[in-house]
């Protein structure tokens, strides 16, 4: 594999985003976030992605069985879509990230898994 690296090599962070509101699921299901929650839990999950780190390409594949997905909105268009599973392997689904990698880990000390665990089933109980 070929890397290009200028200044230290490209960091692993996700590429920013902003939201105005997001759609969240969880297996089979999927909501529509728009007005289910309030803005500092949709700026903290923005956050949370927004601080995303990864450790680059893994073999491991994403646990659909348990994997979230969360799609954020801005200005009416998907900004970001990913797909988390439990153990921190997510693939973005809307901006290709550098490298054309299909999988990432997540850093260990990213809680954007069980953030959007816990939006998820506020915004369920909604429905």
């Amino acid at each position: 594999m070929f890397t290009f690296c200028l200044s230290g090599c490209a960091n692993n962070s996700v590429k920013q985003i902003k939201a105005d509101y997001i759609d969240i699921g969880f297996g089979d299901s999927l909501y529509h976030g728009e007005r289910k929650i309030d803005d500092e839990t949709l700026q903290s999950i923005v956050e949370a992605y927004n601080a995303i780190e990864y450790t680059g390409k893994t073999s491991q594949e994403i646990n659909y069985e348990n994997a979230i997905t969360v799609t954020f909105v801005y200005k009416d268009k998907n900004s970001e879509i990913i797909v988390i599973d439990e153990n921190g392997i997510f693939e973005n689904k809307y901006k290709t990230q550098k490298y054309g990698f299909d999988y990432r880990l997540v850093n260990s000390n990213s809680d954007f898994y069980k953030l959007a665990l816990k939006i998820y089933e506020d915004i369920k109980k909604q429905y």
